[in-house]
């Protein structure tokens, strides 16, 4: 008789079993294997984790750690999902729901099939405004200006990448690659990282790969313009940043900023420094075409119907140019949810 292995054990296997890291999602999709894999080490770590403390709940409601993950019933994912949801938040709710729905199909691929109906589950609603503010707000101009002149002092390539990421709210990969792991040996994937090809000096547009193999196009400010120039004409072959260490530049952003009394917050307060920008500029562009009446360039350069757009001229209700206006930023930031734009900008507060 086989010896059944504890669920802990098991899981950990089908994890090991479904990493995907550094392959594109389309590619997968294309050989039927995206459903039971993952291509990211974020989500993985979260995934797992979710997957984990499930297993431990199992365990100590059945008394054992020692069975067989196909013999896991809806109703046990549906009980431990709805006590869950009367303890953490919405968008918790959503990850752990998530990350089951991924451990199924893992499951059906790999070890046996099973049914845990999670798609049935009544998921919580989340609201714009319950969203983890992380990591500290934006630099502000100043701070971000500061950090630039004295990183370039430091090291004039740094400087340099750090600019670019607030010139196009770019992540840490399209700078420094991507870390994959093959074996015990780590190493780095610069399939992503920004190349002289992927400027585009004509329309004043970057192109991005990021999270997944996702494409998108971003507009950078006339000021970065002469950095975007420099930039590819000291372009060699492969990154533009190659060899530039991100453990270093965290170090010397932690110190630069201590010397001048602010808090350092990073790569990350610069993709928000951008954020903040890119929102404000969008609000003015819509209140100056809703001035105007000019409905149909608000729909286009939007991508809203032209019958919204049209209301908002008629009635250009300040909560509803917000959210427009954070619609297009979250195209700018490669995220799917405009909720996620609060992290970055987030609501001001009411005067009391």
């Amino acid at each position: 008789m086989a010896k059944v292995k504890t669920i802990y054990r098991q899981i950990d296997q089908l994890f090991s079993m479904s990493r995907s890291f550094g392959q594109k999602k389309k590619e997968l999709k294309k050989a039927g294997q995206l459903d039971a894999a993952i291509t990211g080490a974020a989500t993985y770590d979260i995934y797992r984790a979710a997957c984990m403390r499930f297993a431990k709940d199992l365990a100590e409601r059945r008394g054992t750690t020692k069975f067989q993950i196909c013999s896991v019933t809806s109703e046990e994912v549906r009980n431990f999902l709805e006590r869950i949801k009367q303890i953490r938040r919405p968008e918790t709710v959503h990850q752990y729901s998530s990350a089951l729905e991924k451990l199924e199909k893992m499951t059906n691929k790999w070890f046996g099939r099973v049914s845990w109906k999670i798609e049935e589950f009544e998921r919580p609603r989340r609201s714009r405004e319950d969203v983890t503010v992380q990591r500290g707000p934006a630099y502000t101009p100043e701070e971000a200006d500061r950090l630039i002149q004295e990183l370039r002092k430091i090291n004039p390539r740094a400087g340099d990448a750090l600019e670019f990421i607030r010139a196009t709210g770019c992540r840490a990969e399209s700078i420094f690659g991507t870390a994959l792991k093959k074996g015990n040996k780590t190493y780095r994937d610069f399939s992503k990282a920004i190349t002289a090809e992927r400027i585009n000096l004509q329309k004043r547009t970057v192109t991005l790969i990021e999270k997944g193999g996702k494409v998108r196009e971003v507009r950078y400010d006339g000021q970065f313009h002469n950095l975007m120039q420099r930039l590819v004409q000291e372009a060699s072959y492969g990154g533009i940043f190659a060899g530039i260490n991100q453990q270093t530049i965290y170090s010397q952003i932690k110190m630069i900023a201590e010397k001048s009394s602010f808090s350092g917050r990073g790569l990350h307060g610069m993709r928000k420094t951008f954020a903040v920008q890119r929102h404000k500029e969008y609000i003015s562009r819509i209140n100056e075409l809703v001035k105007a009446k000019d409905w149909q360039r608000l729909a286009e350069e939007f991508s809203i119907s032209e019958q919204k757009a049209r209301r908002m001229c008629k009635n250009p209700l300040r909560k509803v140019v917000d959210v427009v206006a954070r619609l297009r930023l979250t195209r700018d930031l490669g995220h799917n949810r405009v909720e996620v734009t609060y992290r970055y900008v987030p609501r001001k507060e009411k005067k009391k």
